[in-house]
This record gives structure tokens, sequence and C-alpha cells, in this order.
């Protein structure tokens, strides 16, 4: 009597599955080889030399390894309000070669974080321009460290190996493919290498009736009325007022060398995004203002160069494309601009405020 046939054919079926186990196994560690090799994220520094490019549109995921790169000496670190400095136009204005390490809608405490990766693998830079916006003068008990935006904190570490625990997922494969495309001339670059990147529309498409409309709401333009009576704010209960995200900014401008340029720049919004005049808003910016100030003079080295008051950038619609992000025309006069008053320590009348040392 002969066995039955699934006993006969259990050697046959083991020997399918460990051939099928070793093929997974095989293309599996051939893909994470690959993974490696390609390093989509330009984070581990056993992977091959490549020229690689920021590919990740997310800034969070990006400009981890462009700050560590040795070829820049100086950083931009802010919102997407400070992303239209380009560091092109900066260099030869402040003698330093920046990177701009700006990301959109970024905490207080993720540029802190970015900083913090600059600045360990540069000690001693050579300028470091801070964008100072509403982020950094929001009163309150707290701040909030993230967006809904990820945040890969293992990317922000010293640490090589843990990187290789997030690499073998579907984003990490499709940055690698971003990648590979880049390195083999199949895909042009996207993101610039100094990480500037205009994510404005080209100048040709500027419409003013829509930027107004993105400015104002459908209302349209509209005066801004001072508020009655204004609002003054007693000593005590201006210095009652908490900004905490200045701890954070203290600890990126501490332990910098005295001959870092220290650059705290407050970003220019359009005039009708600023605090209406004589409301307690304005007094709250006003003292945030002073506050920042207060560290100017008490610090080496450090300019702040305000831009966020009624002026001819300020004031004009056509300078706008929305209530926060101004035209590359002013993109290039704010950093002719920021160059300008750190060599000659003074105000620009209808165009910003320096407070720094005296000339």
């Amino acid at each position: 009597m002969s066995a039955p046939a699934h006993i006969e054919d259990a050697p046959a079926w083991r020997r399918f599955l460990k051939v099928l186990a070793a093929t997974g196994l095989g293309a599996g560690l051939a893909l994470y080889a690959l993974l490696v090799a390609v390093d989509g994220y330009d984070t581990l520094w056993f992977a091959p030399a490549f020229d690689r490019e920021p590919v990740t549109s997310n800034q969070r995921f990006s400009f981890p390894a462009l700050a560590r790169k040795d070829r820049f000496d100086s950083a931009i670190v802010g919102t997407s309000t400070a992303r239209l400095l380009q560091p092109r136009q900066l260099d030869p204005a402040l003698d330093a070669r920046f990177v701009n390490l700006s990301m959109n809608d970024a905490t207080a405490w993720e540029q802190a974080q970015i900083f913090a990766v600059f600045r360990r693998h540069h000690p001693k830079p050579r300028a470091a321009i801070l964008g100072i916006d509403a982020v950094w003068c929001a009163p309150g008990d707290d701040y909030r460290k993230l967006t809904p935006r990820p945040f890969p904190a293992w990317m922000y570490d010293d640490d090589p190996w843990n990187d290789l625990l997030h690499l073998f997922n579907l984003p990490a494969l499709e940055e690698t493919a971003r990648q590979a495309a880049y390195l083999t001339g199949l895909r042009k670059p996207k993101y610039g290498k100094d990480g500037y990147t205009t994510f404005l529309p080209p100048d040709s498409a500027y419409d003013l009736a829509r930027a107004r409309l993105n400015i104002y709401g459908p209302g349209g333009p509209k005066p801004v009325e001072p508020a009655t009576p204004p609002v003054a704010l007693s000593p005590a209960e201006a210095h009652a007022i908490k900004f905490p995200m200045h701890g954070l900014l203290d600890l990126m401008l501490e332990g910098l060398p005295p001959e870092t340029l220290k650059i705290l720049v407050v970003m220019p919004y359009h005039l009708n995004n600023q605090p209406r005049p004589g409301s307690r808003d304005a007094a709250v910016w006003a003292e945030c203002k002073r506050r920042l100030g207060a560290r100017v003079a008490g610090g080496e080295n450090v300019h702040l160069i305000d831009f966020m008051f009624e002026s001819d950038i300020t004031g004009r619609d056509e300078n706008y494309w929305d209530p926060l992000h101004y035209t590359k025309a002013v993109a290039a006069l704010l950093t002719q601009s920021i160059g300008d008053a750190v060599r000659e320590r003074r105000d620009r009348q209808g165009l910003y405020r320096y407070f720094g040392p005296s000339p």
C-alpha cells in the first residue's frame, strides 16, 4: 500500500518554501543594500560619496544633511518668511557661505533643532541669521514643538546607525528612487543644494488683484484704523508677558563665538497682517521687540534688523503674494539690506530699523 500523496510531496513543499524564503530574503537584502548605497536622505557617512540632491519636499527630512555640509560656514534659520533669502545673494554681502535651513511652518523648537545640527558641525560659524516672525513673539506659558508635518527626530542626532532602522519603508523607497533619478540625470534637481528654493509662482503669473484678495479677503483693501483709545501696558503688565520661545532663542545664541555675526531679522508681514496700531496685540509685539533688543544690548556682535512696521515694503500691495510672503524682488532687497545694516549699523528710513553695536 503506497503512502498518502501529501506525505510523499512534503519534501518538495519544504524545498519550495525554503527557496521562496531565500529568494525573499535575498531580494530584501539587495533592496536594502540599494537603499543604503543611494542614501536618499543623504545621512549615512558610510554610503558612497555621491553628489546628492535634497529630494524631500518636507524640509525637515532634507535639511539635516545640508546642515552637516562643510561647504557652508553660515546658516539662515526661520519659517517660510525667511525661505526666500537667497544664499548666493547674501554670501558676498557678508563674506560668508550660507545655507538656508528655513522650513515651512517651522515651530521655534524645530528651528532650534536644525540649528543645533548645524552648530555641532560648524562650531565657529561665520554668521547666523535667525528669521523672527510671529512664531517667536506669541505670548503664553508654553510653546508647541511640532506641527502636523512629520518630524524625523532620528535625523537630528549624530548616530548614523539608528538611521538604518528608518530606511526600509515606502517613503524611504520613494526618496531613494528620486535620488537615483537625480544621480543618473533622469530627473532635474527641484531643490537647491544650498537650501534655497523659491516656492512662489513665476513672476509672469503675478496678479495684483489676486494678491489683494489673498491679503485682504473678499472685502478688498481698507485703511488700517488705529485702536481708540490705544492700549498702553504698564511696566508690570509688560513684564508679566511670557514669551516661552525666547528661552530657545537664548540656547541658539549661547556659545556662539564673539566673532560670529549673530543677526536677528524681524521679517516683514504685509501691513494688513500686522497688529492694529494701538491694540493690545501691537503692545505685545512691541514688548517682544524690546526684549529682542535687550539681547542685542547684552550680547557680542548681535544685530537686530526690524522690517516689521509700516514701510515702503509692508505698505505696498504689489510687494506681496499673500499676507506673509513677499515677492522675489523684495527678497533681493532684504538680502541687500541685511548686508547694508550690518555694515553701516544704522536705520534706513522707510525700510528697516537697526539695533546693535555702534558704528
